[in-house]
């Protein structure tokens, strides 16, 4: 009779531990599968994400190439490099600011459209800067103080551009140019390249790219670097005021203003010969105010710009035809990296194929 019973417990005993191994082999196999749901899910909503994303872009740029082609259009830009092509000159104020409410976000469904038409309102022309203003300009980038060495690149360069052969005090001309080793000859034009600033006597490399004199910042304006970062231009409020002080010698700390400064945006007389595109879509993030890394800020400190996981951009560069003074698409950058656009509005759009434009 014992002998019975102890068979059927131990029966109950093994049936007990398989049905235990078939629940934890299932919950196993429940968790494994809850997973890769889980990830399939997350797969499958970041794809519909980036084709959202990618046609608001493409909407952006839509909406960016219609400014673009209207006709009989003015070019005004402010001072953070933002362009804009207004049909008017009487009431360009107010179209600027129906554009501006258009490129900070136009809703499509679920998601934002947006673009900027970037300038660079800093870059300096070599050939238009004025002796006076390559004085300074000199002192801002080289670092050369007022003295004999400057006055003789400053005249080396006047006499390089212009059309005569009559050598300034200091400058060089033809006859001067045959006397080196080896022998050249002076351009008598504007320049064509900024590296062709090395032809000039006196000018170096060191002079051009900055070597060992790096950037930085002294009583709010940009300081060294070297002349080509001015040529090819720096859209930072640093480099905003370095080229107040190099055009209008008006200091950071000074309160003189002209007229072109009080006005929030001026018009561009002569079209640059290119322009950028950046249009960007994506779809908004709910902002939870009570979040712990938001409750902590002042509402003067919580952000005023969409919250976004992810963003589709486009890149474009724009240059100017020269039989109807339109601007077409030179090179096109898709899905450009957010990293090189944020370089790009800090510090101006390079002209050399840096990032792959």
């Amino acid at each position: 009779m014992n002998t019975d019973r102890h068979r059927t417990h131990r029966k109950e005993g093994s049936a007990l531990i398989m049905v235990l191994a078939v629940a934890v082999v299932l919950a196993v196999l429940i968790a494994d599968f809850g997973a890769g749901m889980k990830s399939e899910l997350r797969a499958a909503g970041g794809q519909l994400e980036e084709a959202m994303n990618f046609q608001l872009a493409r909407s952006a740029l839509a909406l960016a190439r219609l400014e673009l082609d209207r006709k009989n259009t003015s070019l005004y830009a402010d001072e953070y490099g933002n362009a804009f092509f207004v049909t008017g000159d009487e009431d360009y104020e107010t179209q600027i600011e129906e554009l501006q409410l258009l490129r900070d976000g136009y809703e499509l469904g679920r998601g934002l459209a947006s673009y900027r038409i970037i300038y660079k309102p800093n870059s300096l022309d070599p050939n238009q800067v004025s002796p006076g203003d390559w004085h300074r300009l000199l002192e801002v980038a080289c670092g050369i103080e007022e003295g004999d060495e400057r006055n003789a690149l400053v005249d080396a360069f006047q006499d390089w551009i212009d059309g005569d052969n009559i050598a300034r005090a200091t400058g060089a001309e033809e006859d001067f140019y045959q006397t080196l080793d080896p022998p050249r000859h002076c351009k008598n034009a504007p320049l064509d390249s900024y590296e062709e600033l090395l032809l000039v006597y006196g000018f170096t490399p060191e002079m051009l790219y900055g070597y060992g004199n790096p950037v930085q910042i002294e009583d709010g304006m940009l300081v060294g670097g070297g002349l080509l970062r001015y040529f090819i231009g720096d859209n930072s409020p640093e480099a905003r005021a370095s080229a107040k002080y190099i055009v209008d010698g008006v200091m950071p700390s000074e309160k003189q203003r002209n007229r072109e400064e009080e006005e929030q945006y001026r018009k561009v007389q002569q079209k640059p010969e290119h322009l950028y595109v950046i249009a960007q879509g994506f779809v908004p993030q709910a902002v939870d105010e009570e979040d712990e890394l938001l409750s902590g800020l002042d509402e003067d400190a919580m952000p005023t710009e969409p919250v976004y996981l992810s963003r589709h951009i486009i890149l474009l560069r724009l240059v100017l035809s020269k039989q109807d003074s339109a601007y077409r698409i030179e090179d096109m950058l898709e899905n450009a990296g957010a990293e090189t656009v944020e370089r790009i509005l800090a510090y101006g759009v390079p002209e050399t194929d840096e990032y792959g434009l």
